[in-house]
């Protein structure tokens, strides 16, 4: 047996051994200690499982796109320190030829057609000597939350070509000895090419030049903010992009995945029951052990501070009552925050009231494809920008996304 179908096997046991305990309390639908123990050990063994399942996936995905000399790549760049020899997307811009000849003489680069709407300077400013270092940055979400969930392949084409399994008739049967196959038992499969477009995401930012002087400065913009303006565009695409050109499909708004209203449910359930029965649709169409849970902070929010439990009759208090709930984490925390074993990944770039549980890790589900790695280039012959000795930045990055099984995912609606 395989590593990972071991492990698969052993996250289904869990699951179902914790949902057995956590259905059972004892009298007055409270639970007693042993049992908030067992539920709790439960849930970290389910989370640890998980996250050995997700690194063996991704072992398994690795040596399957090496054989067919596909290599599985890194994420994008972060607003991080980069390893010892590798330089971030700021270095590796002031080191270009363009970023060098232009500090020295000033060299016309290609032309950016967008509009610029902001020019970054320091006009009205003290001087730096006057004022404190550094800039203050706008609050945003977290810019890897999404895109970190999936596994990363690349293409040298402008579109992904795959065959998707459309028919599976199995009709394997029993035959007496020495009998023979009948056509009865003949199976069938079928498949489909199925095409994913490659999509162009870009930013960029006018500067002036003396912004441009300070190499420390305009590292630190490149490096955390055009990158994360990518990061968000992309984040929001990977979950709710419509599939119009130039947009990608993103996973809400692909066809066959799986759907639950809460609204047009006939019994009760709390949110933790909803999201269980999210895991439970996955499990039955795609046989697969979904890993993660995205939902709004204000979603996540009313799981952590619930007062009722599963059957909506104890007080079960706060998360750090209900061994179900780990909340440590948060916003892309080092400490992953886990509901029913799944990582939860709070995130405004989904709407209040909507969940996404799924199988996002690994690769079998679904993949990011890129054709083309961040790429930044420097011009400063858009509009009137040599007269006024500005310059645009610029970021581009061509990827698809493509969804293998939508029945890995399962959407919550009225949540």
């Amino acid at each position: 047996m395989s590593k990972v179908k071991e492990l698969r096997e052993n996250i289904a046991k869990s699951r179902e051994e914790l949902k057995s305990v956590f259905d059972a309390p004892a009298e007055e639908g409270k639970y007693s200690h042993d049992q908030k123990e067992k539920i709790k050990g439960l849930n970290d063994e389910l989370a640890g499982s998980l996250d050995e399942l997700k690194i063996e996936e991704s072992k398994a995905a690795n040596e399957k796109a090496m054989e067919v000399s596909n290599e599985v790549v890194n994420e994008l760049p972060v607003a991080e320190e980069a390893p010892a020899g590798i330089k971030s997307i700021g270095e590796q811009f002031t080191n270009t030829d363009a970023y060098s000849k232009y500090m020295s003489n000033g060299v016309k680069g290609v032309d950016s057609q967008a509009e610029f709407k902001t020019t970054l300077n320091t006009t009205g400013y003290p001087p730096e000597s006057l004022r404190a270092p550094g800039i203050l940055e706008t609050a945003l979400r977290d810019p890897n939350a999404i895109i970190g969930l999936f596994d990363q392949i690349n293409t040298d084409q402008n579109a992904y070509v795959y065959l998707e399994e459309t028919t599976f008739t199995n009709n394997a049967g029993e035959i007496a000895e020495a009998g023979d196959i009948s056509s009865a038992n003949e199976g069938a499969l079928a498949f489909t090419e199925r095409t994913e477009s490659i999509r162009k995401i870009a930013t960029f930012l006018p500067v002036t030049d003396e912004l441009l002087a300070d190499v420390s400065g305009i590292q630190g913009y490149v490096n955390s903010r055009l990158t994360t303006m990518m990061r968000l565009r992309m984040d929001n695409q990977l979950l709710n992009g419509n599939g119009s050109a130039p947009n990608l499909t993103g996973v809400l708004q692909k066809s066959g995945i799986n759907t639950f209203d809460y609204s047009a449910y006939s019994g009760e359930l709390s949110r933790l029951g909803q999201v269980y029965q999210a895991i439970t649709e996955i499990r039955k169409d795609a046989f697969v052990e979904p890993d993660s849970v995205v939902m709004h902070p204000s979603d996540w929010y009313q799981i952590v501070t619930a007062v009722t439990d599963q059957a909506g009759t104890s007080s079960a208090g706060y998360a750090s009552k209900n061994p179900l709930i780990v909340a440590a984490g948060g916003f892309g925390g080092d400490v992953a925050a886990r509901l029913w074993g799944l990582k939860v990944v709070p995130s405004t770039a989904i709407a209040e009231g909507t969940a996404l549980v799924g199988k996002f890790g690994g690769g079998d589900a679904a993949q990011i494809v890129t054709r083309q790695g961040v790429d930044l280039a420097i011009s400063d012959s858009h509009s009137d920008f040599f007269a006024k000795n500005q310059l645009a930045i610029r970021l581009t990055m061509r990827m698809g996304f493509v969804v293998y099984k939508p029945t890995a995912f399962c959407s919550i609606t009225n949540f």
